[in-house]
């Protein structure tokens, strides 16, 4: 028997899993996908907090700003690469170049350096898709308007047979090449003829006025924070080089999933990706048995405890017909808007509060009702009720919150 089993294998998933094997509970993690990271930017946004736990019901307002707090210092210790402290917001590019702010940020993510440039030159990897130099350059020439920005063109001779029959080269691609021998050789080579012409090029720069003070490199593609490889190349250049958030799929998404299984593997925990739940069985308020099925033959798992982070509409924990929606793996009960649109193109939706509704101990409850349904089963991330990601900017916020505390009660 586990000592816990986990439903869903995104962020707060496996967030839970990783806490609880480090308190030494045996754990396993059952996902029939591979979440929703991987389509995320790999930042963190917690949101307005000092607002969102005055709103009743929010998972903010559950669990409290301690809690809150908890989940983003924890996280920093599994990633120290992650730049940003409570309630200090960090800029981040997004894919056409705007500035945005976020709260937890990849290393070469961080584009602070940027506001103080005269120049920046944006890397162009020929071939690149959902990549837009020309719009970016005229977005950093609106937002940085001190700064004189100019493209860059790499052709990657790697990739030459893909760009000559018109196949496109993703930004995954990409990342995984700079990664391989050949590519971070590569990589190393093109940031060194660069960062010397650019250093001709300001060779008129005034006294006491250093390059790195004046110059920084925007290079999309490369995910640095999650290779020691590419950090040791990058550290070896004199100017700064900010990354881009990315359309998804995500190199700094895929990534960092691919570093918290490591993580829970590491710790001995046990990862079954590809396999949904068939069944759920319960003897009073427990749960205590789940069903899959496994390479066409049911298999079933018991535990002493179960935390379930399946998603919401778009993740597949909520399941949504022509007039109900249902959660998908232990049918419990769901918090449903009366309306759930709204007409308005911008608006609030109101089914994006769509969810279970948790006690303080995110145990899950049947409407108007304060008592948990059942004492083993916790709630976590974008299944529980009340909260809107988009309107609210407090994904990763919730899910890590969430996330760390139902491992850490586990």
């Amino acid at each position: 028997m586990w000592d816990g089993i986990v439903i869903g294998g995104g962020l707060s998933g496996l967030i839970a899993g990783i806490r609880a094997s480090e308190k030494g509970k045996r754990m396993l993690v059952i996902s029939e996908g591979v979440g929703s990271l991987t389509y995320s930017s790999g930042v963190m946004d917690f949101g307005d907090v000092e607002r969102l736990k005055e709103e009743k019901n929010h998972p903010y307002a559950l669990m409290g700003e301690t809690v809150v707090r908890a989940g983003m210092e924890y996280f920093q210790r599994l990633f120290p690469d992650y730049q940003g402290a409570w309630q200090n917001s960090q800029q981040v590019l997004t894919p056409l170049g705007s500035p945005r702010e976020a709260d937890l940020v990849p290393t070469g993510l961080n584009a602070g350096v940027l506001q103080k440039a005269k120049e920046i030159v944006l890397i162009a990897p020929e071939g690149m898709k959902d990549f837009f130099p020309e719009v970016i350059k005229a977005k950093l020439e609106r937002v940085y308007s001190k700064a004189k920005i100019e493209i860059y063109p790499v052709a990657v001779e790697a990739f030459d047979i893909w760009r000559n029959s018109g196949k496109l080269i993703t930004g995954m691609d990409y990342a995984k090449y700079w990664r391989s021998d050949q590519g971070a050789v590569n990589l190393k080579n093109i940031l060194g003829k660069l960062t010397e012409e650019m250093a001709c090029s300001s060779s008129g720069a005034t006294s006491g006025e250093k390059q790195g003070e004046k110059s920084a490199i925007i290079f999309p593609g490369l995910a640095a924070c999650f290779s020691n490889v590419l950090k040791g190349v990058l550290e070896e250049v004199p100017l700064p080089i900010v990354e881009m958030t990315a359309f998804p799929p995500s190199a700094s998404g895929q990534f960092l999933y691919e570093a918290l299984k490591q993580k829970f593997k590491a710790l001995g925990g046990e990862l079954l990706v590809g396999t949904g739940v068939k069944k759920v069985e319960f003897q009073g308020k427990r749960c205590h048995t789940v069903i899959v099925k496994s390479k066409g033959k049911d298999v079933t798992f018991s535990a002493q405890s179960f935390i379930l982070a399946t998603g919401g509409i778009f993740g597949g924990g909520i399941q949504v017909g022509p007039k109900d929606a249902n959660e998908s793996v232990m049918g419990l009960p769901l918090y449903v808007p009366a309306q759930w649109t709204n007409s308005e193109f911008l608006g609030e939706q109101p089914y994006a509060k769509m969810g279970v509704e948790v006690d303080p101990e995110l145990r899950p409850l049947a409407a108007g009702n304060q008592e948990p349904l059942f004492d083993n089963v916790r709630i976590v991330g974008r299944l529980l009720a009340h909260w809107d990601p988009w309107l609210d900017h407090c994904g990763g916020g919730v899910s890590l919150a969430s996330g760390w505390l139902a491992g850490e009660i586990l």
